[in-house]
């Protein structure tokens, strides 16, 4: 038989069953480590795959070689590598994109200005904006940073978090941007809870004198948190209170990756703006 012969006999095994078992057991590797950020062990990966051992020794070296895992100790533990994050990232959809048919709802419903924001390292970034069509209107400007303790926007993420996370995110002080501003932190934190009952949140002329906005939270599946939010000049603002709110609530539910306000934590009818 001549060498030719040989490599095209040998070829098919390469590609074939053998081929599809490695890639099988190598992402039965992968799903027991999902959400194990201490790693596992290779005893407790093939415990839970079922694989042996020896098998399981072999995938992880071969996967750690091309930083789809990585040591989680100094004990043999692994975990997911950077390169596997890389790579879902890589596939990620930006928010913007999930939110923005929404956003083209909102503003074509209501003629006002409609934002998206998003947390980025602990600060609120707008990231997309469409303007209103009114000639007295509120412009928002995408790039631009916002505060987290008297924005609607920034309310509405922070009624996400727990009160803990709130505590890290906030500022030593709350700075006064109008006279309406909480700079309170037992009042932001009161007022926080009636936004996870309710999922719409307020500002009634508190980050801009002159400014009112109503914003709801969303959240996509990689944990992302965002807010919508439509700001309106107060002397247009007042009355509108509920349209404004019904039409956020329409325009979340189009996106099917964002849950409806109906099933955030405890989020019932919200009737008026809290008290100020």
């Amino acid at each position: 038989m001549t060498p030719d012969a040989t490599h095209t006999e040998a070829a098919p095994q390469d590609g074939g069953d053998g081929s599809i078992k490695i890639i099988g057991r190598a992402v039965a590797v992968l799903r027991a480590l999902a959400g194990e950020r201490e790693g596992l062990s290779l005893s407790q990966l093939a415990e839970r795959t079922g694989l042996p051992r020896s098998t399981i020794h072999r995938l992880v070296s071969a996967l750690e070689v091309e930083g789809v895992l990585v040591a989680a100790s100094a004990t043999g533990r692994v975990r997911i590598g950077p390169e596997l994050v890389r790579w879902a990232e890589a596939g990620r959809p930006e928010i913007r994109s999930l939110l923005r048919p929404a956003m083209e709802h909102l503003a074509q419903t209501l003629k006002e200005t409609v934002d998206l924001a998003v947390l980025e390292s602990g600060r609120l970034r707008i990231t997309d904006s469409i303007e209103g069509r009114h000639t007295l209107r509120a412009v928002s400007v995408v790039g631009s940073s916002l505060p987290l303790h008297c924005t609607a926007n920034g309310k509405a993420v922070l009624a996400k978090l727990s009160d803990a996370e709130v505590a890290r995110l906030l500022p030593a002080r709350l700075a006064r941007l109008t006279p309406a501003t909480i700079t309170r932190r037992a009042a932001l934190l009161e007022e926080l809870r009636e936004v996870r009952r309710t999922g719409v949140a307020f500002d009634l002329e508190e980050s801009t004198p002159g400014v009112c906005a109503v914003a709801i939270a969303a959240q996509d599946a990689y944990g992302t948190l965002a807010a919508l939010s439509v700001p309106v000049p107060a002397i247009r603002f007042h009355g509108r209170e509920q349209d404004i709110v019904a039409s956020l609530k329409s325009a979340r539910e189009q996106v099917s990756t964002v849950p409806p306000v109906d099933t955030l934590p405890g989020s019932g009818a919200h009737d008026a703006p809290p008290a100020s």
